[in-house]
This record gives C-alpha cells, sequence and structure tokens, in this order.
C-alpha cells in the first residue's frame, strides 16, 4: 500500500516536537541539529543530532541501553532514517526523479562535564546518510535543490520545532545560493526552530564557483600561459640563487651572504608559521596554546573569522575526530580529544 504524505508529516511534525529523542527511552532533547551538506553531484549527506541532557543514573543507564542498539540498528530515534526513505519515495513520486536513501552510520556518546556542584552528563545520538539526486543539476552544472522538499500532497518538511536547527550547506566547487528564501552566511543557510515552511519554500539556487564546468578555449589557453609564464619565473629566480650561491656573492664587508632560511615553516621564536597552516591546523594550534580547551566564541574572536565558517569547519572537524564539541547553554565548549572536556575557568575570555 503506497506511503500517505499526510502520515508521513504527522509523523516528522510528531518527531520535532518530540525532539527527536527514543519513545520511552529517553527525556526530550535539548537541542536537534539537521545538517545537509550537498554535494557536487546533486546527492546531500544528512546527518542528524540529538542532545539529551542526562539528570540522574536512570537516565545515563536508560541511554546506555538505548545507544547500545541504537549503534547496532536494532533502535531508531523518532526522526529516524525510515521517515527520510518515506520522505525520498514521496520526493521521487512528485518530481519523477529516482531517489534513494543510504545506509546510515549511527553513533551515540556518553558526554560528562565537571562542574562545581558536580558533574552534567548529556547524551549525543547522531545517524549520518546520503539523500541520493537530491538536487537537480542542469548540463551547465547549476545546481537546483527545493523539489526534493515536495510531495504530490504538499511539503513533508512543514516545519521545525523549539529548538531545532536546520542547515544547508553549499556543494564544493560552486559560491553561495544566488536564489534563496533567506540571506547566506559564507555560503550556509541556517533556519531555527520554531518555524514553518509553506509548499515550495526551498528554491535554492547554486552557480559553479568556476562559471561552468565547460570553460572556453580561449579561457583554458589564457590560463595555461599564466602557468606556463610563472614556472618560468621560478626557475630563473632558482637558477639565479644558485649561481649566487656557487660563486659566493660578497655584500660589501667581504663575507659571503648568508645561506637562505631553510624553510622549516616556523618564525623566528620557534612557532609554527600560521600562514602556512591549513584552518583546521590553526584551530588545533589554537586550541593547545589554550590548555586543550576553547570556547567557540573565543575561536572566533582569535581567527577573526566569521560565526558561520567557525561552526562549519568545528562541526567538520568534529565528524574526522580531531575536536570535541559540547553544548552548554546558549555556547559550545571545543577540546582536543585527548583532554576530555572539563570545568571552564571562570576568567576565561567568552
Amino acid at each position: 500500500m503506497r506511503f500517505r504524505v499526510p502520515l508521513l508529516c504527522a509523523l516528522l511534525v510528531g518527531a520535532l516536537l518530540a525532539g527527536v529523542v527514543p519513545a520511552g527511552a529517553q527525556p526530550p532533547a535539548e537541542e536537534t541539529r539537521l545538517e545537509v551538506q550537498l554535494q557536487d553531484d546533486g546527492d546531500a549527506r544528512w546527518t542528524v543530532v540529538a542532545t539529551v541532557p542526562l539528570e540522574d543514573e536512570g537516565d545515563v543507564d536508560s541511554f546506555r541501553s538505548f545507544a547500545e542498539a541504537f549503534e547496532g540498528g536494532e533502535q531508531d530515534f523518532r526522526l529516524g532514517v525510515d521517515v527520510f526513505e518515506r520522505a525520498a519515495e514521496s520526493a521521487a513520486e512528485a518530481t519523477g526523479r529516482e531517489m534513494s536513501v543510504g545506509e546510515p552510520t549511527r553513533s551515540a556518546e556518553l558526554i560528562e562535564r565537571s562542574t562545581g556542584n558536580g558533574t552534567d552528563r548529556y547524551g549525543e545520538l547522531r545517524v549520518s546518510f546520503v539523500w541520493e539526486s537530491f538536487a537537480r543539476v542542469d548540463e551547465n552544472g547549476t545546481m537546483y535543490v527545493g523539489d526534493a522538499f515536495n510531495t504530490t500532497d504538499g511539503t513533508w518538511l512543514p516545519g521545525l520545532g523549539p529548538n531545532q536547527t536546520l542547515v544547508i550547506r553549499s556543494p564544493p566547487g560552486y559560491t553561495a545560493p544566488t536564489t534563496s528564501p533567506i540571506g547566506a552566511e559564507d555560503g550556509d543557510l541556517r533556519w531555527e526552530g520554531p518555524a514553518s515552511f509553506e509548499p515550495g519554500y526551498f528554491e535554492i539556487v547554486y552557480e559553479p564557483a568556476s562559471g561552468g564546468p565547460l570553460e572556453s578555449p580561449s579561457t583554458a589557453l589564457l590560463v595555461g600561459a599564466l602557468v606556463l609564464s610563472g614556472t618560468a619565473l621560478l626557475l630563473g629566480v632558482y637558477l639565479l640563487w644558485r649561481r649566487r650561491q656557487g660563486t659566493g656573492v660578497d655584500d660589501g664587508e667581504g663575507e659571503e651572504e648568508d645561506e637562505p632560511d631553510d624553510g622549516d615553516g616556523e618564525t623566528d621564536d620557534g612557532g609554527p608559521d600560521l600562514e602556512l597552516l591549513s584552518d583546521e591546523e590553526r584551530v588545533e594550534h589554537l586550541l593547545e596554546e589554550n590548555g586543550g580547551r576553547m570556547k567557540q566564541a573565543k575561536i572566533v574572536k582569535e581567527t577573526g573569522w566569521s560565526n558561520a565558517k567557525v561552526s562549519q569547519l568545528l562541526s567538520s572537524m568534529e565528524d574526522d575526530d580531531r575536536v570535541d564539541k559540547l553544548r552548554i547553554g546558549r555556547e559550545n565548549l571545543i577540546s582536543l580529544p585527548e583532554e576530555g572536556v572539563t570545568d571552564i575557568d571562570p576568567g576565561e575570555d567568552s
């Protein structure tokens, strides 16, 4: 029997308003994030993260029991993969485009934070999967996002509940959206609940950053000429340097010129050259200089990057197990994996 769209919407709204928690096993989630990372081929990696506060040992024992079954795929929280499988089925019927939801990966973690009054504990449930053909890409490389939210009866995503967040991130190799219902920050579109969405609300368009996959021959020749010119210039400088080294050029005082820097990537004080570090390495360096942990707001202040860039970078680093992130009220505490999560120094800058 065909899955009815009104039932799908009811399941989704019920899951959002319930806080996306396992039925009968956990208290309501304090925060739930729906993250959509678009791919350049039109696929999208969805990640659903629910943070559950644990008040007592009974909650902890219940979470541990559920987490084991959750990671083994034996149980799911209310906004589970089956809801998105049904959403993809309804969207495929509405768009006429084949869609499917790939095999999910699940993880659960018990997070403990020491405080002056004891220990705060949280449970984090995370499920990730790929929604194939989520977006439509035309022959020029332009990507259209929006019809995957539609059904023959409206939309399967009618809104977000309190403490719910939806984030759609630009695909690699593309600009920020040229068309979208809200403004983007560093390419990200972010909605905070409570919020409601009408059918057809998600009309989002992305253009390739290079102007399209098919560049004109004249452009390709120009790029090639610039590359060759730059290579020739670098080769000439290198040969001149080698010649000067071999002949021992005098600096006017009868002494041979100093040897060039060894290029070890360090500054005079022995620290790393920040310009040579990747964004991830710079965050790790900051954490090491601050005892292994920092508030996310302080990372924004120290780097001068935007809130959206830092948030996206830290989420990616957390997925790669390069940092740990803990939500504390309206702030995030970031720490190196080996440091663990401990109390924050009250005198630390926010």
